[in-house]
């Protein structure tokens, strides 16, 4: 048992933390030290129980710590040795440094059989909880000492999809757990006033919460995936089919108000249509009533929803058309052949992608500028994913760059 997990501390006190980003290194330096204190805890349960003359009916416990061990090794190796590229730190830390609110950004991607979110402390509690009682009575001082230090320092754990790792288009997803993390830290169930008491609200609102503030393409992101791996309709989770009708509702919603500028608009109406035949073909499978709960939620919290993401930055509509006002002034001033200054639309993006050179847009600009029904196809183009990785990549030393600037004396 012990060498087993001193194999599992080697693993960690050796694992190599070069990445080209400060804010993820940080992050992984952080994990390093909860799972080495998580270590500690198994050891302390480990040398107390060799310290005992147990009863037969306790020695499971020795097995059961034995089989944690080798769980604990595959988290490590999930987090450590996550497959997805660098950049997808840059859209998730871009998102939760929007919202927030001041609190530390920190968190580590993991590589994981579905998209999850969950926290290196509640991995820990989870496992320990199915422990039998009594606890060993030997070096079980500092225990609940280095639990609770454990829950001070935790850490969110964005899981993605092991089968996703390289598909970027994908990557709209992981704000959708990432916002599970601010829903819990931020009170965010005032949303749910007033909406139909389902299981599966909360699921419901951050679709809402994500499609307004990413746009159209987390919509595409999230029909494309659930039309693939259709999960059930569980407690927690409403049926992939009452998603999708929840994206169509926001893509109806933008049309209706006719704000969005070309060739977004055009690009909006093929999303829609796409989701529209997806839905058609699976509507038969959810129960009248759940569409219908489905639409009293969006329609009691849309407004709430576009309050909350406004307190922040715009909802994507209003955003495009701000990203519009700003190019035309840049324009009329003539700055535009600064790079500092240039702020790039869905159409600079798309020209950009053509000719072949990354494009430093916001992210939010990036991925919905291939959504169009053209750029769908490209789905599985090596060019797409390695354009938008390249593109991620421009627009943070941008504003890096920017923000250096900024504090620069004089």
């Amino acid at each position: 048992m012990l060498d087993g997990l001193n194999s599992v501390e080697k693993h960690v006190r050796t694992v190599s933390l070069e990445v080209p980003y400060v804010f993820k290194l940080e992050s992984l330096e952080k994990a390093k030290e909860l799972f080495l204190k998580w270590l500690d805890i198994y050891k302390m349960y480990t040398n107390g129980y060799r310290g005992e003359i147990l009863p037969r009916t306790s020695r499971h416990v020795i097995r059961m710590l034995s089989s944690f061990t080798n769980d604990l090794e595959n988290q490590v190796r999930e987090v450590f040795e996550a497959r997805i590229a660098s950049e997808a730190y840059l859209l998730v830390n871009e998102f939760l440094k929007t919202f927030a609110r001041g609190t530390p950004c920190c968190f580590v991607l993991a590589e994981h059989k579905e998209f999850n979110q969950t926290s290196i402390g509640t991995l820990l509690t989870d496992k320990l909880n199915n422990l039998s009682q009594p606890r060993p009575r030997v070096g079980m001082a500092n225990l609940d000492i280095v639990i609770r230090d454990i829950k001070i320092r935790d850490l969110p754990v964005i899981c993605y999809d092991h089968g996703q790792f390289d598909n970027v288009l994908s990557w709209p997803l992981l704000l959708h757990e990432a916002f599970h993390y601010l829903y819990s830290t931020q009170r965010l169930d005032r949303l749910a006033k007033d909406c139909p008491q389902v299981s599966w609200l909360e699921e419901a609102l951050i679709d809402m919460y994500i499609v307004n503030y990413f746009g159209p393409a987390y919509a595409l992101s999230l029909a494309t995936y659930l039309q693939k791996y259709p999960h059930e309709k569980t407690i927690t989770h409403p049926s992939f089919v009452s998603r999708i009708f929840i994206a169509l509702k926001y893509l109806e919603k933008v049309q209706e108000d006719n704000k969005l500028p070309l060739p977004s608009s055009e690009h909006v109406a093929h999303v829609f249509d796409y989701l529209k035949r997806v839905w058609d073909e699976h509507k038969e499978s959810d129960p009248l009533e759940v569409q219908d709960q489905v639409s009293k939620v969006y329609d009691v919290a849309e407004r709430k929803v576009k309050e909350l993401i406004s307190e922040n930055t715009l909802p994507f509509g209003e955003f495009l058309m701000e990203t519009e006002k700003r190019r035309r002034k840049v324009y009329e001033k003539g700055e535009y052949e600064y790079v500092e200054n240039q702020v790039l639309s869905v159409s600079d993006v798309m020209e950009y992608f053509d000719y072949g050179i990354p494009a430093a847009a916001d992210p939010r600009i990036i991925f919905n500028s291939f959504i169009s029904k053209g750029r769908q196809q490209m789905i599985n183009d090596r060019r797409t994913g390695l354009f938008i990785k390249e593109s991620l990549k421009k627009w943070h030393l941008k504003n890096a760059w920017l923000e250096a600037k900024a504090r620069k004396p004089g």
